[in-house]
């Protein structure tokens, strides 16, 4: 069931129409599949043909190319590319292997633009449309005036839904400021219909979450999120993304444990860290990350209770990790690349943690994922630099 839709509350009251088509080259782009199966090429419908489309195997050789312009990477190609001592850095058995690609694309091609889809999205007309906008300065619709932004609420449901990976504690009524400001674009969160991209705890609990939203329309077709005066953050879904070639380096999804704390992993948080560094570094810069258009068909939902087993601790680690990078991104130069960034952010991060611990009672036992990954961090961003 679709629930009744409600508008933001600020000066713009009504709805946008949808973008315009504009005239479209394709030279400059390149998608992103993480995949484990054959790649279904109907859902890549509206990805014209002459876009190549590079597929980063997780499944270890059982993924060939199926369409013209088509690569597929294997782990034997992975391993040989990354080396020896960089292979680890490639997440497995995870939507994160798309790191790969990341870091072909920015040594071996000179592609400008990046889109990235997961294998279980059917793409719908118009689905280069607001893409071709990356890396253009744009007068666009922004929101501010809270910490945290549901993207959900792009859809005016009511009562609300949240995003998966939205904080709990930011799961009360506010009033947003709508404001108008120009910025260059250099990522772009596409949204989802059908299977909405919502927490397993969530769907186990509540029944609209289980529901399929078919039809469903944006309230804004491309709305900024957060300015360097003002950073709204929102939580971040890698299944349909966009971005510009300079903000490879600071793309890194972060690692997942199989095994974290007793039976407990921490698993659906890759995406969510990152697009808390991503959206860091683009508002210290004021550039602009926006969502909305283009919309994919969700198709197919997760196993719930690996879902709801792998949110758990990443739900409670969250409010530290977010504490931590706003402390590392405090003491960052705006006027720095975003490369030189990122490797100065877990460079600090890396020295100062066991005194953040302490400042922040961070628990012994969520630093045992914390160390490890901003080492990570840390010697991924220094590929780049």
């Amino acid at each position: 069931m679709i629930t009744k839709r409600v508008q933001l509350m600020g000066k713009h009251g009504g709805s946008f129409s949808p973008l315009e088509a504009p005239e479209m080259s394709y030279k400059e782009f390149v998608l992103v599949i993480p995949s484990i199966r054959e790649i279904n090429i109907d859902y890549l419908k509206y990805i014209p043909e002459d876009i190549e489309i590079l597929v980063v195997d997780d499944s270890n050789g059982n993924i060939k190319p199926n369409r013209a312009h088509m690569q597929v990477f294997d782990y034997d190609f992975q391993r040989k590319v990354m080396g020896d001592d960089s292979y680890d850095l490639i997440p497995h058995k995870t939507a994160a292997c798309r790191n790969f690609a990341f870091y072909y694309i920015w040594k071996e091609t000179d592609f400008k633009l990046i889109l990235t889809l997961d294998d279980d999205c059917k793409t719908e007309p118009g689905f280069m449309h607001s893409y071709h906008q990356l890396g253009q300065n744009r007068d666009l619709t922004t929101v501010t005036g809270h910490a945290w932004f549901n993207t959900i609420d792009q859809y005016g449901f009511h009562p609300p839904m949240f995003a998966r990976g939205y904080p709990y504690w930011e799961r009360f009524e506010k009033r947003w400021s709508i404001t108008d400001t120009r910025a260059r674009i250099v990522s772009i969160m596409g949204m989802w219909s059908r299977v909405l991209d919502v927490d397993g705890l969530d769907k186990y609990l509540f029944s609209d979450y289980e529901d399929v939203y078919q039809g469903v329309k944006l309230q804004y077709p491309l709305l900024r999120v957060g300015t360097r005066s003002a950073p709204t953050k929102f939580s971040f879904s890698a299944m349909n993304f966009g971005f510009i070639r300079e903000v490879l380096p600071i793309m890194y999804q972060m690692p997942m444990v199989e095994r974290f704390v007793d039976r407990y992993s921490i698993w659906r948080f890759d995406d969510i860290w990152a697009g808390y560094v991503l959206e860091s570094l683009i508002h210290l810069k004021n550039d602009a990350i926006c969502i909305g258009e283009p919309v994919i068909e969700h198709l197919k939902a997760g196993n719930l209770k690996k879902e709801v087993l792998g949110e758990h601790y990443g739900h409670l680690i969250s409010p530290y990790f977010y504490r931590l990078i706003d402390a590392g991104a405090s003491v960052l130069d705006s006027s720095s690349s975003y490369a030189e960034m990122y490797v100065n952010l877990f460079d600090h991060l890396v020295t100062a943690l066991e005194e953040y611990k302490s400042e922040f009672s961070i628990p012994e036992v969520y630093c045992q994922y914390l160390r490890p990954t901003f080492e990570r961090l840390l010697r991924w961003g220094m590929l780049f630099n």
